[in-house]
């Protein structure tokens, strides 16, 4: 789409894989010595046995018995019961039949067996395999396991433990905790098992991804291509695997991911992950010796590989196949995902399928050159890419919330109200975060709505949603960090002491025991209640809502836009977000009252936070009991940047205003029953533009199109094939249109949306009262004269005269108690002090508005700050010329009052003289 016409749907196409500069990826990661590489991942767990070790058996031969719990405590199933079997667990790994899938216990005397599971019923010396040794009360262990024809990339268990929660012991980092108790004994410890479960691949070289094709082929000056987008494509390598003869092929994977540039500029990338065969031929010796592959056969026309395990390592070769994995994504300013997945799906469908009309080019240059930016005019765009296939672009809603590519209800679906709370005092006490999970569309959901929820804040340090395994490094980072990464990260090195784990597959939050105690119950305790209880709420409409399917760990995402219990997932996404929103506004409430304004001359330090900011008065206006909170909180880089931010202009003006908005209508009269969010009256149109697919050539009349492309797998894309683009513009003058329309605010003189609306609905409030309706128009009357303001200065001879007389208006509109109907009568008046340097007339108007009793929002108060900063102030020393002009103005009022007396000395002489002459007679008299 031309930047004239509005932003482009998608800036780039790219097609990333195994290319031949590829490094394997062993070569690319430099870790530090705390985060060491640990063992080789574990082959998965193929059967699970009971033993009975007080009835004299043992582990059987080829299994590894469980004897003690992370701690050391005895893992008995029956720990601490009196006369009570001990019953231990025991389990064997192996890749000689399907791994199993799930584990889970049985109380038979109140539940089935759920479809799918089977159950351990007796010991390896077939004696019953009841837990509890009770008969009326039996527990017995069920699995799960594997289909004979599994994807090779589907999940199993890899490992299992027992813990005892009284000895104080928690489950594993990665693993999940089957919740309910093993000991039925009345005298013995609550005991429970554990399981972890990830991707059981085999035979796998991971090599760092590299850029097969892109388009356009030229960057754009504005925004070029980063060169680590393979990496993201790809976080976990690009690989070279070999499966077996009967795997079942692995469908695609669909994930999203976020750059950010130095400027703080989102980047989101869509992708979507398949497999392509790889030709057996190409593959050198060592590759073949990884791959557990014999020598080439020439008698052969496909490779062969033995399928050794732990059981019978001697088994026969069997036939296998080579694959690797390739991915498409693209790149745009705007999150519009699940579009792209659609997109990018039928891209995929395309490349599979066949023969084909036209070339797939044709598919992806009509995409990014021809749909055209959702607008307010046309707010939804309905793509048509086949007769079959459809997507639709809705206009991102106009919100002062910063734009983001989360969803707030993945995010409390995933780690529910506590932990999500948890999450918020993380970040909001900048701490190093590291989000995980098997399902790499999760992370960038959940690590966008986590910096979302932190608004007014930004977070300012490193920020990775999907972090690929050649950049973990980051992960050593001194300073804190929000990243996320695939749990297969942990099957191959450790991460650093210090950072928070947080796994989304569990539902867990793994703390140093330093900060064990940085959880939900150090925020206000008010504001708090009043956050748990909303989302507590609405998690539980998710939960009923979606109908998802049974299992734990799912790697796909329901993205239903209705719940079954009739609210649609956009009203539950903004009620999670206000609900958040509201507690941001109620900790930070009054913070306006402890800004300090620059009420003089500034000096080097004007700038400081600690001069912007009255720190200790705002922290003793807190409870002293959240003192720990506000301290840790008030202490971070993003709370000074936030400071920062509202003393002084900046481009996040209108998004404090509009929090300063939030924070007065918590501070109100009932303010759980007032929105914070409203929804935009434009996502409610219900225009539509329909796009066609490609146009087809004109052929002669009786002649069908030749069916010309066909595919083996995604193809290097050919710029001969992609549509020529009419009035495209170039990349230089798409950076001058870039550089006409500044991100850094200019001085816009008009009210904001929020004062908009807060007169409107004044006005409608106060016509129905002649009297009242008469003031609010004049207030209005001057309020356009203010906007009209800078038009008048400009034209006066004398600016200070003409800025002089609008501060007396303002002035006398106060003494008639005629109050201005918003901010914008003082902040332009601010603004033109601030363009004509006038900083002491700035400060004056500053103290008519707090005498007015108006607290300056985000986008006057910077205004003021930058009037008085930028401005030159008034000379304070004596130099020669003050000197002079004083020295100037003493003569001249010396000879002023001299000529006063000069006309003034023959009407007093008279009646002196005619005095002295008359004692002078008396005088004589006497003698």
């Amino acid at each position: 789409m031309m930047e004239d016409k509005g932003p482009r749907v998608a800036d780039y196409f790219v097609v990333a894989g195994l290319t031949d500069p590829s490094k394997p990826l062993d070569q690319e990661i430099h870790f530090d010595d705390v985060c060491h590489k640990t063992a080789k991942p574990k082959a998965p767990i193929t059967d699970v046995a009971v033993v009975i070790r007080s009835l004299g058996e043992e582990v059987p031969p080829g299994y590894c018995g469980i004897e003690e719990t992370p701690s050391g405590h005895s893992a008995d199933l029956n720990n601490g019961g009196l006369m009570a079997p001990q019953i231990f667990l025991c389990y064997r790994r192996g890749r000689d039949k399907p791994p199993l899938t799930d584990l889970g216990v049985l109380y038979e005397w109140k539940e089935r067996l759920k479809q799918g599971c089977h159950l351990i019923q007796t010991t390896p010396s077939g004696r019953p395999a009841n837990i509890s040794g009770n008969s009326s009360q039996r527990i017995y262990i069920t699995y799960r396991r594997a289909a004979e024809s599994q994807p090779h990339s589907a999940l199993a268990v890899t490992d299992i433990c027992i813990i005892i929660p009284s000895k104080g012991e928690t489950p594993p980092h990665t693993f999940c905790k089957v919740d309910k108790n093993l000991n039925s004994s009345m005298w013995g410890s609550s005991v429970y098992l554990c399981y972890k479960k990830s991707v059981a691949k085999t035979n796998t070289i991971a090599y760092k991804a590299g850029l097969f094709s892109r388009y356009p082929e030229e960057d754009y000056e504005s925004f070029p291509l980063p060169q680590s987008v393979p990496l993201f494509c790809l976080p976990m390598g690009a690989t070279i695997e070999c499966w077996p003869a009967n795997t079942k092929y692995s469908l695609p994977v669909f994930s999203t991911f976020v750059l950010t540039g130095a400027s703080g500029e989102k980047v989101y990338g869509a992708a979507i992950q398949f497999y392509e065969t790889f030709p057996p031929e190409c593959l050198n010796d060592q590759q073949r010796s990884q791959l557990s592959l014999p020598n080439p056969d020439p008698c052969r026309s496909s490779s062969s590989c033995s399928a050794s395990t732990a059981a019978d390592s001697n088994s026969a070769a069997t036939q296998c196949s080579v694959y690797t994995n390739k991915c498409i994504c693209l790149l745009s300013h705007w999150p519009f995902f699940d579009a792209f997945r659609k997109f990018l799906t039928f891209l995929y469908r395309y490349s599979i399928s066949g023969p084909h009309v036209q070339p797939i080019e044709k598919h992806i240059s009509h995409f990014m050159h021809k749909v055209p930016f959702p607008s307010s005019q046309r707010p939804r765009i309905l793509v048509q890419l086949s007769p079959h296939d459809s997507l639709m672009l809705s206009q991102p809603v106009s919100s002062p919330l910063p734009l983001s590519g989360g969803r707030f209800s993945t995010l409390l679906e995933n780690l529910g109200p506590e932990n999500a709370v948890t999450m918020l005092v993380l970040a909001v006490t900048e701490h190093k975060i590291l989000v995980h999970s098997l399902r790499p569309a999760v992370l960038t959901s959940v690590t966008e709505a986590l910096v979302s929820m932190i608004f007014p804040f930004h977070w300012p340090c490193p920020y990775i949603p999907l972090c690929p395994l050649a950049l973990a490094d980051v992960l050593s980072a001194p300073c804190p960090f929000i990243v996320g990464v695939d749990s297969r990260y942990f099957d191959l090195y450790d991460p650093p002491p210090d950072v928070t784990c947080v796994d989304l597959d569990t539902n867990t939050i793994f703390h140093n025991e330093d900060k064990r105690a940085l959880t939900w119950k150090i925020l206000p305790k008010k504001a708090c209640k009043n956050l748990m209880n909303v989302l507590s709420n609405l998690h539980q409409q998710l939960l009923h809502g979606q109908n998802g399917p049974d299992g734990l760990l799912e790697l796909n995402i329901c993205d239903t836009s209705e719940l079954s219990c009739g609210k649609s997932l956009h009203t539950l996404e903004l009620e999670i977000q206000e609900a958040f929103l509201r507690f941001m506004a109620a900790i930070l409430k009054g913070y306006r009252s402890f800004l300090r304004p620059i009420t003089q001359a500034p000096s080097e330090k004007a700038t400081d936070a600690s001069s912007l900011f009255d720190l200790q008065g705002f922290l003793k206006s807190r409870d002293r009991s959240h003192q720990k909170f506000y301290s840790l909180m008030t202490k971070t880089q993003m709370f000074i940047r936030f400071i920062e931010e509202c003393s002084f202009v900046s481009d996040k003006d209108a998004s404090l205003a509009f929090f300063d908005d939030c924070v007065d209508k918590v501070d109100g009269d009932r303010p759980e029953e007032t929105r914070l969010i409203e929804i935009d009256e434009s996502q409610r149109s219900e225009h539509t533009v329909f796009i066609t697919p490609p146009e087809l050539p004109p052929l002669p009349e009786g002649e069908e199109y030749p069916l010309c492309y066909r595919y083996d797998g995604f193809p290097v894309l050919s710029l001969d094939l992609f549509d020529p683009v009419e009035g495209l513009q170039t990349p230089s003058s798409r950076l001058a249109a870039r550089h006409s329309c500044p991100t850094s605010p200019a001085p816009m003189f008009r009210r904001t949306k929020q004062e908009i609306k807060s007169a409107q609905k004044i006005a409608k409030k106060y016509s129905s009262i002649p009297q009242l309706w008469s003031k609010c128009l004049l207030r209005h009357c001057y309020g356009l004269w203010f906007i009209c303001l800078p038009a008048y200065v400009k034209v006066c001879h004398s600016k200070v005269r003409a800025l002089r007389t609008a501060y007396d208006v303002l002035r006398k509109m106060q003494a008639k108690k005629l109050q201005p109907p918003d901010e914008v009568c003082y902040r332009v008046l601010m603004q033109l002090c601030g363009q004509y340097g006038q900083p002491v007339l700035a400060v004056r108007v500053l103290f008519e508005m707090k005498k007015a009793g108006v607290h300056p929002n985000a986008i006057t108060y910077g205004y003021y700050n930058k009037a008085v900063l930028e401005s030159t102030w008034p000379s304070s020393t004596r130099g020669g010329y003050f000197l002079w002009m004083k020295l100037r103005n003493v003569v001249l009022g010396v000879a002023q009052f001299k000529r006063a007396l000069r006309r003034h000395a023959p009407l007093t002489q008279s009646p002196l003289s005619g005095e002295h002459s008359l004692m002078l007679c008396s005088h004589e008299e006497t003698k």
